[in-house]
């Protein structure tokens, strides 16, 4: 029987260059997971991942 992974929301908040707050929910198994969808659909974090303040899994 395979394993199933189940996939939890997380809210990934960050700065821009300019400084305004943004958010993007994403679906992953875990933070790091989150962090990396982030990183990966978000240019800004691709090039600066230390813009990214919280990672909050959503209920």
């Amino acid at each position: 029987m395979p394993l199933v992974q189940t996939a939890n929301r997380y809210l990934v908040r960050y700065r821009d260059l300019s400084g305004a707050t943004l958010e993007s929910c994403f679906y992953a198994s875990d933070a790091m997971e989150a962090r990396d969808f982030a990183r990966e659909f978000t240019a800004e974090l691709r090039q600066r991942p230390n813009l990214i303040s919280a990672i909050l899994k959503i209920a």
